[in-house]
């Protein structure tokens, strides 16, 4: 007889398999006539017990419906942008395709589509135009949730600038991306004009005190301070050591302001106040999913 462990690893297989027939008509994948195969039944038969008005197989189907209804609802919530940009059609391929190809490797949801990025750029459902855009957009909307988890250390004082190291905030993620992709949130579908110039762009990615994710456009000077700043330094020293081109110090005081607004500084070494500021909209969550949305 089996041991625990055996039975465990053996269910989740079954969960792993694909989802098939009726079931499907519950979800927004395309429909299938497609029986289980011998390999579910198999395992059904070894592990679970018939019930008075249900066999093995429907029984372990339960699990398995619940499963896929789970991790396909949690990773499309986590994409809506991507799933505007691509279509539902597409995404839902995208997102079966992913899934059976890498299921979930963590106790928690949130991180079920840390990889859906690289594999996308990958994908052979997509052409190399949408591959590149797909992925990036992608890319930014797993960012959203790995700021939302991340750490708060304390906003700098005049004291701090002065003496103390300065490093971006752990929520701050900065991002370089084949294409423009952040234009896609401007966007009601995926329509990249001609006039747009589909070149490498950087974007930081962070959280706001509101709770809410966002992203904007970084400029080419500013980067190499903003990747200076992501290990840390004394201000000092950032603003003594800038490389050839020199950005002007109109663009720095600008820069500094824009960083200090966004709640992108921190003091390395002093922890801060991680605390919602209400006034910022924060309207509440509804689910765990990278998108803040206001409760019903």
């Amino acid at each position: 007889m089996p041991n625990l462990e055996e039975l465990q690893r053996e269910f989740f297989r079954a969960l792993l398999l694909p989802l098939r027939g009726s079931s499907r008509n519950s979800t927004e994948l395309s429909s299938s006539d497609e029986g289980h195969s011998q390999e579910f039944f198999r395992i059904a038969d070894e592990i679970i017990k018939p019930g008075p008005s249900l066999t093995s197989a429907e029984r372990l189907e339960l699990y398995h419906r619940q499963y896929w209804f789970r991790i396909l609802d949690s990773l499309a919530e986590d994409f809506p942008v991507l799933r505007k940009m691509a279509g539902d059609e597409i995404f839902w391929e995208l997102i079966e395709a992913y899934l059976l190809e890498r299921p979930s490797q963590s106790f928690t949801l949130r991180h079920l589509g840390e990889a859906f990025a690289d594999y996308i750029e990958t994908s052979e459902i997509l052409d190399e135009t949408r591959k590149q855009w797909f992925g990036s957009v992608a890319k930014i909307e797993y960012t959203f949730m790995e700021c939302f988890e991340s750490a708060q250390s304390a906003l700098p004082e005049a004291e701090d600038l002065a003496t103390a190291v300065i490093e971006l905030q752990e929520h701050v993620k900065l991002l370089h991306l084949p294409v423009p992709a952040d234009l896609c949130w401007e966007w009601e579908d995926f329509s990249p004009a001609a006039s747009i110039e589909q070149q490498p762009v950087d974007v930081a990615v962070w959280r706001e005190a509101s709770g809410r994710s966002r992203h904007e456009r970084i400029e080419a000077t500013e980067l190499p301070l903003l990747v200076r700043l992501k290990q840390g330094i004394r201000l000092n020293e950032l603003f003594d050591s800038l490389s050839d081109p020199v950005p002007s110090e109109q663009d720095i005081s600008r820069w500094f302001a824009q960083w200090h607004g966004h709640r992108w500084l921190g003091v390395r070494g002093k922890i801060g106040k991680d605390e919602l500021d209400l006034t910022g909209g924060w309207e509440g969550m509804d689910r765990m999913s990278s998108q803040a949305v206001p409760m019903e």
